[in-house]
C-alpha cells in the first residue's frame, strides 16, 4: 500500500517528512540517551549472580511404612516450599552463618524452574564468592531446618501417641482393680474382662504406631534435597553498558518522534500548502512567498531585486492573479491578512513592481490609515495630506498621486495614506472611497493594489471587500493559524467578497515538510519559492491555448 492509499487520518508523508525535519534533534536525544546510560553502566559496580536448586520431593516417596501418608498438591506444594524458604527464619539463619559476608549480598530471589519441582535460589552479589556461597547456604540451611521440622512433627505425633498408650494403661489397671474382687458377679467379670481385651488392644495398636513415627522421624529427609550447588561465576552479569545503551537510545527515539508528532499534532499553524489543503478550504493557493533572507538580517521591510530568485515568487503570483481574471475584470485587488505582522505591505510593494514591469500601470492604494508603511518600503517621506484627505474632500486625488521612484520602471504609483482619521471603517466603506477608486481606474490603470489592515482586529478590509474585483488572503508560515485563516475566510464570505486565493508567506526551502513533500510533484517544488503545482487557472490556460494551437 502507497502512501496515497494510506487509511483517511494516516498521512504517511506527513509522519515522514516531520520526523526528518526534526531527525537532527530526535537523534541527538537519542544519543544523549544512549550515551547517558552507557556512562552510568559503565561506572556501576560489577554484579555477579550465583544460582542453586532444590528439589520438592512427594513426601510419601521416603516414607517407610505405607500407613504414614502425607496428601500433597506438588504445585501447591513448590509454592509452598518458596514462601517457607523465604521465610525470615531461614534468612536469619542464613545471615548467621554468612556473618560479615551478608552486607556484600545484593539481593536473593526464589522461583520455580517452569513445571518441575525445582525451587532456584539466586544470590546477586558484586563478589562471585559470596554469591556462590550465600545460594548454596540458603540450600543447606534449608533443607537442614526442613528435615528438623519434618522430624519434630513426627517426633511429636509420637509422643502424642504415648500419653494415650499411657491413659490406656491407667484404664487396664482400674479394670484388673476390679477383676480382682472374687465377688463380682460372673456376668459382669465376663464384661470387664472384654473391656480389658479391647483396651489392651487399641493400647498395642496405638504403641505400634508410635513406634512408626519414631522411625519416620529418623528416616525422613525433609521433603526437599540440594539438586544442585551453586558454582563461583566468572563473569558479571551486569552492568551491560553496550545493551543499556541500545536499549536507552532506542526509546528515546521513539519517546522523541513521539514526542515530535505529538507537537506537530497539536500545531495549529499554517506551515505548507498542503495544510490549507487540509483545512478543506475551496480556495485555491496561488502564490507562496519565499523568506527574504537578506531583509531579515536587516531587520526592515523592503523590495527584492528584480534580477534575485525571490522575485520569481512574484512573477509567479502575478501569472495567477492575470490567469484567474480570464472571462471577469480584475482591476481592483484587495490584499489583506488575518492578524498584523503577515507581510501584507511587502508583498503588495513587490507584487506591484513586477505588474510594473511587465508594462501594466500600477496604482498602489495605501489604505491601512491605522498603521501606514507602503511608503517606507518604497523610500517615500509621508505626506500631509493623502488617502485620508481625498475621501474628507479636502485634496485632490491627483495631487496626491506619487510616482513610485524604480530602476526600469516607471508605471507605478502610490495612493498614501495621509492622516490616520478617527473613523478608518467608515472612510474605508463610504461611497466617497467606492469613488475614489473609480477614478483611479478610468485614469487608465491596469491594476489597482489596496494594502488594508487585517481582517480579524479591525472591519477596514470588510468595508472595501465588495468594492474591488478580488480579494487576496495572506497566510505567514509559522503565524497564522488554521482557525485564523478559516474565520477570516468566513467574514470575507459573509459580506460576498470576490476572494482570488491564499497567499502563503515566509515559506523556508529548509522549513519542516516543505520544500519536498513526499516525492518531486505532490506538492510541487518551492524552487525560487514558486508554487508550481497548476492551480485550476494556470491549467485552464495552457488547455485554451493547446486548444487555439
Amino acid at each position: 500500500m502507497t502512501a496515497d492509499e494510506a487509511p483517511e487520518g494516516v498521512d504517511l508523508w506527513r509522519v515522514w517528512s516531520v520526523v526528518r525535519w526534526l531527525a537532527p534533534l530526535i537523534v541527538g536525544f537519542a544519543l544523549l540517551a544512549a550515551g547517558a546510560a552507557y556512562y552510568l553502566a559503565a561506572s556501576s559496580t560489577d554484579l555477579y549472580k550465583a544460582s542453586a536448586r532444590v528439589r520438592v520431593i512427594d513426601p510419601n516417596s521416603d516414607a517407610v511404612f505405607n500407613g504414614v501418608q502425607i496428601r500433597v498438591d506438588p504445585k501447591r506444594d513448590v509454592e509452598t516450599q518458596i514462601q517457607l524458604l523465604s521465610s525470615v527464619a531461614v534468612e536469619d539463619k542464613v545471615n548467621e552463618q554468612l556473618g560479615e559476608d551478608v552486607d556484600q549480598v545484593s539481593s536473593v530471589t526464589f522461583s520455580g524452574v517452569g513445571q518441575t519441582d525445582l525451587i532456584q535460589i539466586t544470590v546477586v552479589s558484586p563478589s562471585p564468592e559470596v554469591a556462590a556461597e550465600a545460594a548454596n547456604t540458603y540450600a543447606a540451611v534449608y533443607v537442614t531446618q526442613r528435615k528438623e521440622q519434618l522430624r519434630s512433627s513426627f517426633v511429636a505425633r509420637s509422643e502424642e501417641l504415648l500419653v494415650k498408650v499411657r491413659e490406656l494403661e491407667t484404664q487396664i489397671k482400674d479394670v484388673d482393680a476390679r477383676l480382682a474382687n472374687n465377688r463380682l458377679p460372673a456376668l459382669e467379670a465376663d464384661t470387664l474382662r472384654a473391656q480389658r481385651a479391647a483396651l489392651v488392644a487399641q493400647q498395642t495398636d496405638l504403641r505400634s504406631l508410635s513406634t512408626q513415627f519414631e522411625v519416620e522421624a529418623a528416616s525422613r529427609s525433609g521433603n526437599v534435597e540440594v539438586a544442585n550447588e551453586a558454582v563461583v561465576p566468572t563473569e558479571p552479569f551486569e552492568p551491560t553498558p553496550v545493551r543499556d545503551a541500545a536499549l536507552a537510545g532506542i526509546l528515546a527515539l521513539i519517546f522523541a518522534a513521539g514526542v515530535a508528532l505529538l507537537i506537530d499534532r497539536l500545531d495549529n499553524k499554517i506551515h505548507s500548502p498542503e495544510d490549507i489543503e487540509e483545512m478543506a478550504v475551496d480556495v485555491p493557493v496561488i502564490g507562496t512567498i519565499p523568506t527574504n533572507r537578506d531583509a531579515h538580517k536587516r531587520h526592515r521591510r523592503e523590495l527584492v531585486a528584480l534580477d534575485s530568485v525571490d522575485a520569481e515568487a512574484y512573477r509567479a503570483l502575478r501569472t495567477n492573479i492575470r490567469f484567474s481574471a480570464i472571462g471577469q475584470k480584475r482591476t481592483r485587488i484587495l490584499v489583506t491578512s488575518a492578524i498584523p505582522g503577515e507581510g501584507k505591505t511587502t508583498v503588495v510593494g513587490n507584487l506591484a513592481v513586477v505588474l510594473a514591469q511587465s508594462g501594466l500601470k500600477v496604482v498602489i492604494v495605501s489604505a491601512d490609515l491605522r498603521k501606514p508603511q507602503l511608503e517606507e518600503i518604497f523610500g517615500l517621506s509621508m505626506p500631509a495630506e493623502g488617502l485620508t484627505g481625498v475621501l474628507l474632500g479636502d485634496t485632490a486625488l491627483v495631487d496626491v498621486l506619487l510616482p513610485i521612484p524604480l530602476p526600469s520602471v516607471d508605471r507605478a504609483y502610490l495612493v498614501p495614506s495621509g492622516q490616520s482619521p478617527q473613523n478608518p471603517a467608515e472612510l474605508l466603506g463610504s461611497e466617497r472611497m467606492s469613488t475614489v477608486l473609480d477614478r483611479i481606474e478610468s485614469a487608465g490603470a491596469d491594476f489597482i493594489l489596496l494594502d488594508t489592515p487585517p481582517v480579524l482586529p479591525v472591519a477596514d478590509a470588510l468595508a472595501m471587500a465588495q468594492m474591488v474585483d478580488g480579494v487576496i488572503v495572506l497566510a505567514k508560515v509559522g503565524s497564522t493559524t488554521k482557525p485564523q485563516l478559516t474565520e477570516v475566510l468566513d467574514r470575507l464570505a459573509q459580506v460576498n467578497a470576490p476572494i482570488i486565493g491564499i497567499v502563503l508567506n515566509e515559506v523556508s526551502e529548509s522549513r519542516r515538510y516543505g520544500p519536498y513533500r513526499g516525492r518531486y510533484g505532490r506538492y510541487g517544488r518551492y524552487g525560487y519559492g514558486r508554487y508550481s503545482r497548476y492551480t485550476k487557472y494556470e491549467k485552464y490556460a495552457k488547455d485554451s491555448k493547446s486548444s487555439k494551437g
